[in-house]
């Protein structure tokens, strides 16, 4: 059987009724998204090179398809980059996303403009609290555009993050009263953000057959990070009171798992009894800082938290110095008194 002929670029075959045609791609899609292709002579037809040479020189000369912020978001979400990071990260990405698509999808990548940038900042934020996430999604697209050669800006770098973007941690009389919390299911979550150290996401999956031999696993759910928490007396005294209703450690009274939501929002009303507003994050700095506080080197904390040694030696920025001034005195005076009882 002779073997059909190399059609030329653009040029597509289709059969109707045992006859073949021929259609020509012209790079033009109609208003349903589809390319308009139109027909050709026969390829043996004296006037099919020359029709074809005429439809290719149109096709060239227009103008290229533009790239596009939204383009940048598509390449970003196919990206190993994307691909590679937790489950909890992918959500809060993909809504900062949806924001960006929604303000700038069609704008040509090198034409985003700082004041543009800052008047979504300003008016086009569902929250205040998706200020940072806003700037920092829109940063990696554009770092995404950057690496396929499609862009040289980098139209985030002097954005500031918001005052007070990171979380506080509470202040002593609102942690005390959220440890003798007449609330159950409050004080119970209290106990296990602040003395494990963990995100509320990885409380609430807590399981009670996740503890052993006096310590609890946890399996970070942004990092993978396994860690086995030692419990402190007070936090074992807790879990001992605490009924277990279900699977997991936190429930409701009919043993089903409550949601970080739900707790986050029980927590925040307890701040809010209190004349306070705290975050659930907040014991986590709580916890990093008590540690510190009674001597604990960075590593240690490292291994109770999960965090890397960077973020510890910030959170350390909150130690009351003041009673770390006092520590340290009294370490040099029993020194002192040491050395002058040996002599």
């Amino acid at each position: 059987m002779a073997k059909r002929p190399r059609l030329p670029d653009h040029v597509k075959r289709a059969r109707s009724k045992g006859r073949e045609y021929l259609y020509f791609n012209t790079g033009k899609k109609n208003a349903k998204g589809n390319p308009i292709r139109v027909r050709l002579p026969a390829l043996s037809s004296p006037s099919f090179w020359p029709t074809y040479g005429t439809l290719k020189a149109a096709r060239d000369r227009a103008p290229k398809p533009v790239y596009t912020v939204g383009s940048a978001c598509d390449a970003y979400e196919a990206s190993t980059s994307f691909a590679d990071k937790a489950d909890s990260t992918k959500k809060l990405y993909g809504y900062a996303l949806r924001i960006v698509r929604d303000n700038f999808a069609a704008f040509p990548i090198n034409e985003v403009k700082r004041h543009q940038i800052q008047k979504v900042l300003d008016h086009g934020l569902p929250s205040p609290s998706m200020h940072d996430p806003f700037l920092a999604v829109l940063g990696v697209v554009y770092r995404q555009a950057r690496r396929d050669e499609k862009t040289t800006l980098f139209p985030t770098r002097d954005f500031d993050k918001r005052d007070g973007g990171t979380h506080e941690p509470w202040p002593e009389a609102v942690l005390e009263a959220g440890l003798a919390s007449e609330h159950d299911r409050t004080r119970l979550a209290v106990h296990l953000l602040f003395f494990t150290g963990q995100r509320i996401g990885d409380v609430c999956k807590m399981r009670w057959s996740d503890i052993r031999d006096g310590e609890i696993k946890v399996i970070q759910q942004k990092t993978g990070k396994e860690l086995w928490v030692p419990m402190l007396g007070e936090l074992r005294a807790e879990l001992e009171r605490t009924p277990k209703r279900g699977l997991t450690i936190i429930t409701d009274q009919h043993g089903a798992q409550m949601t970080p939501q739900y707790i986050r929002k029980e927590l925040k009303r307890h701040g809010s009894d209190m004349g306070v507003e705290v975050v659930p994050h907040g014991l986590r700095k709580n916890a990093v800082i008590s540690l510190l506080e009674a001597g604990c080197s960075v590593p240690e904390v490292s291994a109770i938290t999960g965090q890397d040694y960077r973020m510890v030696e910030y959170y350390a920025t909150g130690i009351n110095r003041r009673r770390m001034g006092k520590a340290a005195i009294l370490k040099l005076e029993t020194k002192r008194n040491r050395n002058e009882r040996k002599a």
